[in-house]
């Protein structure tokens, strides 16, 4: 048996990579083969909104120039998956930027290049991030199937840049995602000593971090 605390639901896991490991060159070759992922400095412009890059950058463009590079942003949680993330960043004399805020205020990414993966506009439509399990846990292919379900059904059910959910369906989603994470953290939280890093993005040990929030009783 094991009790998840509900603060833990709220904590940041995913971050950008340390290091551009054997795993995320190959999610990049499998995205687009022509180019190489690269770190891109994080300076979010005043104003930027956080998710937004794609009119983010738009609105740098008309202030200072530039041109926009789409590609996009490799995430990682550390031992269980990475993922590709759909994103733009700001292009000038030949120097990449991202303008657009982080979650964790990471000061950096690390960013593929796709000139095929560009944006509608008109549509809003975005793309679905593609997420590769690390191998580690048989309960990480279940949480991306319930991630992926989410991401694909809010797109299906958008208009524009607004999504229309029947609350019951939504929940459906939400409680699916929720319980395979469950599964991922407690498969996680079995094989970490407590002076190993968190299995959060905190940076500190588990057993001053999250591990005051997982009671494993066995």
């Amino acid at each position: 048996m094991a009790e998840i605390k509900t603060k833990l639901f709220q904590k940041n896991f995913t971050t950008s990579p340390r290091r551009i490991s054997p795993a995320i060159l190959s999610l990049c070759q499998e995205i687009n083969a022509d180019a190489e992922p690269v770190v891109v400095p994080v300076k979010p412009d005043t104003g930027a909104i956080p998710s937004e890059c794609f009119y983010n950058v738009t609105e740098r463009i008309k202030r200072d120039g530039g041109s926009m590079v789409y590609g996009w942003t490799i995430w990682e949680w550390s031992r269980v998956f990475i993922e590709a993330e759909h994103h733009a960043v700001w292009e000038k004399d030949g120097e990449l930027l991202d303008i657009t805020p982080k979650e964790n205020r990471e000061r950096k990414i690390v960013f593929l290049p796709d000139p095929n993966a560009d944006y509608d506009f008109e549509g809003n439509r975005r793309r679905i991030n593609v997420k590769r399990s690390l191998g580690r846990f048989a309960s990480v292919d279940k949480w991306i199937a319930a991630t992926d379900a989410f991401q694909q059904a809010v797109e299906d059910n958008s208009v524009g840049r607004l999504a229309h959910f029947d609350p019951m369906v939504m929940q459906a989603h939400q409680q699916a995602m929720m319980d395979a994470w469950a599964e991922v953290v407690l498969d996680l939280a079995y094989e970490t000593k407590p002076r190993d890093r968190c299995i959060c993005a905190s940076g500190l040990e588990f057993r001053k971090c999250c591990s005051k929030l997982i009671r494993i009783q066995t």
